[in-house]
């Protein structure tokens, strides 16, 4: 079971478990907006700070290239855990 730990405006959150970056986000209460769930908005941004995700599939590539980010930034809907992760809300940090 893989660790994510988030940088938020109240500290650090750690959370356990498998599968998107959004699942366990939304399953632990994480302040990682979102609107589609699909990859399609944008709107899930996260900043990988340290960590091991699968690497993003051509949807996922494709919306963060039309958002200019840069390649730490991952959609948390898409990123799926391989092993521990330390992110950063795209709201808190980079502007993509």
């Amino acid at each position: 079971m893989a660790e994510v730990r988030m940088n938020g405006k109240d500290g650090e959150i750690v959370v356990q478990g498998e599968g998107s970056l959004m699942d366990l986000a939304y399953d632990a209460d994480l302040p990682i907006p979102f609107g589609c769930q699909s990859g399609r908005c944008g709107v899930c941004q996260v900043e990988v700070l340290e960590g091991n995700l699968a690497k993003p599939g051509m949807l996922e590539e494709g919306i963060l290239e039309c958002f200019k980010c840069p390649p730490e930034v991952r959609l948390a809907c898409q990123a799926f855990l391989k092993g521990d992760v330390k992110l950063r809300s795209v709201s808190d940090s980079v502007a993509c």
